[in-house]
């Protein structure tokens, strides 16, 4: 059986008094790709930013390749392989394409050149704009930027928050060739946040349901498409 990348057990946190997660269990296995899914406001962005360190949680455990994860910072989890495209793109839109990728392999400068072709090699369009501002991409080639950056750290799991966010059909389904492109050459673990179910579950092995903080489904994501209570939540079918 293939390792555990990441194990979450019942995970809790929130913001001031307010719990947003309340138990989270899920896990990510070595070359897989894990969605999850549900409505807005179900603890999905929240639960991104715990596994990252960038909120700290109440209770429970989050290990990464069984080492507890707890006590390190932000950095400290992007050295051991955990990569993070935010929501929003979270870029530095007054420097360049290339100064932004650069950013991203801090933890990697000896293979800066090469990570710069890698990432080149799946986001062609950013390599023609290498010497642009971020800020004058377009919201698709942000997104390939905000991916590109995660990926100069080489991570061992990549993390990205709502793929498709404001982004046309056709540039979104680019990006989830290209996402499955990384996943077959370079067997990196993903596990994405997906408002649009059905790119969710086109995409990933296995996925789970969120509703207000807590995994209310969960199964492999030709199985859950499916699955009636799926197809009439969250797919529109009736």
């Amino acid at each position: 059986m293939a390792e555990k990348v990441l194990e979450v057990k019942e995970l809790t946190a929130g913001y001031g008094d307010v719990e947003i997660l309340k138990g989270i269990t899920l896990h990510v296995y070595e070359g897989e790709v894990v969605a999850i899914f549900g409505s807005n406001g179900s603890g999905k962005s929240t639960f991104l930013k715990v596994v990252a360190g960038l909120l700290k949680e109440w209770g429970g455990s989050v290990r990464f390749f069984g080492e507890t994860l707890t006590h390190l910072a932000p950095q400290e989890r992007v050295k051991r392989g955990l990569a993070l495209a935010s929501e929003g793109r979270r870029l530095f839109l007054g420097m360049s394409v290339e100064e932004n990728l650069i950013m991203g392999s801090w933890t990697k400068r000896s293979r800066v050149k090469e990570n710069l072709d890698r990432v080149y090699s799946y986001f062609p369009e950013l390599k023609g704009k290498r010497k642009d501002l971020a800020g004058d991409l377009s919201g698709g080639q942000q997104q390939m930027l905000s991916i590109g950056r995660a990926l100069m750290s080489e991570p061992k799991l990549l993390m990205i928050d709502e793929l498709s966010l404001g982004l046309a059909p056709a540039v979104v389904d680019r990006l989830a060739e290209t996402l499955l492109s990384i996943r077959e050459r370079e067997k990196i673990s993903m596990l994405i946040v997906e408002q649009e179910v059905s790119l969710a579950l086109e995409v990933s092995n296995r996925a789970y349901v969120f509703d207000l903080g807590e995994v209310v489904d969960e199964g492999y994501s030709e199985e859950l498409l499916e699955r009636d209570s799926i197809r009439r939540t969250y797919l529109s079918v009736l």
